[in-house]
């Protein structure tokens, strides 16, 4: 396997995560050599011509109808590509790369749904190394016992260290109905089976764990007493209890410095097309411990309640129906947590 600085992929939900969740990645942001970049992948898949999103096209908000306009030709490979640059341009200045996407932006339709595949297969043009590493890194592909889940090449998926963020279905499903009815879009959608679920993450950290219980895995990362380690995952609401402590896990197991990591910082008020996802970190200033009742596990019938009081009974049911297809996973990954 080839040498190179490693690359480190959060495979999150930023659209629907608390202020306190998105804190993993600002705190990597802080991080000086990293370098910190969202994917534009989520845009081919809301808005290019290859979507799978059902949703996107009933969406008549404003500030939707301009993301639309803006990235309605966004392809899958032109975005992987554009992906593959940016992480050639960060390792030649010494950097590392930190790479922030949703799983289900990063897999062929025909696994997210029952349908023919609406994605042409990914190209690998190795734009991510220089031409002298290019035809080394052609043969070395490595060898998954379970097959990589994600359209992105092997040989690029084994450079990642992966990094999963969770969140208790009984928050994440709330978050994503406010998200959703700001957009003006209806809950449930066509959508919802896909961006209610874990089971993406866990496709994720199932395929990266099998390989790294083998020895190539287990070399390509430089050792057992980190495979051991990985893939990371982290939960929403323990990263909001205790920031300091999971934040200085995690740089333990990246084996970087925590001392840059920042727990405070000046608001800053979003692009009004972001606001929606990201509107309550802009203007933070800093995590809150126990915000929405995070330091306490949830009871689903105690939050059925108050989801039928912000919206209806019949909402409320589907979001418990919801609720329930997402724990099985979830539990499984947050047996998994840091």
């Amino acid at each position: 396997m080839l040498e190179r600085p490693p690359t480190y992929l959060f495979v999150c939900w930023k659209a629907i995560l608390p202020l306190e969740s998105n804190r993993l990645a600002f705190g990597i942001d802080c991080f000086i050599p990293s370098y910190s970049r969202n994917t534009t992948l989520q845009y081919a898949f809301l808005f290019g011509p290859e979507t799978p999103s059902k949703r996107a096209a009933s969406i008549k908000a404003p500030f939707m109808e301009k993301l639309k306009e803006k990235h309605s030709n966004f392809t899958f490979q032109s975005q992987f590509e554009a992906m593959e640059r940016a992480i050639g341009e960060t390792e030649a200045q010494g950097k590392i790369p930190v790479i922030k996407e949703h799983s289900y932006c990063m897999m062929y339709s025909d696994i997210l749904r029952n349908e023919d595949r609406s994605i042409k297969p990914i190209v690998d043009k190795f734009l991510d190394l220089p031409e002298a590493e290019k035809e080394d890194v052609a043969t070395a592909t490595p060898s998954f016992p379970i097959p990589n889940p994600t359209f992105l090449p092997d040989r690029l998926f084994a450079t990642f260290t992966p990094v999963l963020n969770i969140r208790h279905p009984c928050r994440m499903v709330p978050s994503l109905r406010r998200a959703v009815q700001a957009m003006e879009a209806v809950f449930p959608d066509e959508d919802t089976p896909i961006d209610t679920q874990f089971k993406w993450q866990r496709m994720v950290y199932d395929c990266y764990k099998a390989w790294l219980s083998t020895p190539e895995g287990i070399e390509a990362v430089g050792g057992a007493s980190i495979a051991e380690h990985l893939p990371i995952v982290v939960d929403g609401d323990k990263l909001v209890n205790n920031a300091e402590g999971q934040m200085e896990t995690l740089f333990r197991i990246l084996n970087l410095d925590p001392s840059g990591v920042q727990y405070t910082w000046e608001a800053r008020e979003p692009e009004a097309a972001q606001a929606v996802f990201v509107g309550t970190l802009g203007r933070s200033t800093g995590v809150i411990k126990g915000k929405d009742g995070s330091h306490k596990i949830p009871v689903l019938e105690e939050e059925v309640k108050k989801w039928t009081e912000e919206w209806d009974e019949k909402t409320a049911q589907d979001m418990k129906f919801w609720v329930d297809k997402a724990m099985e996973d979830y539990d499984y990954l947050l047996k998994r947590s840091i």
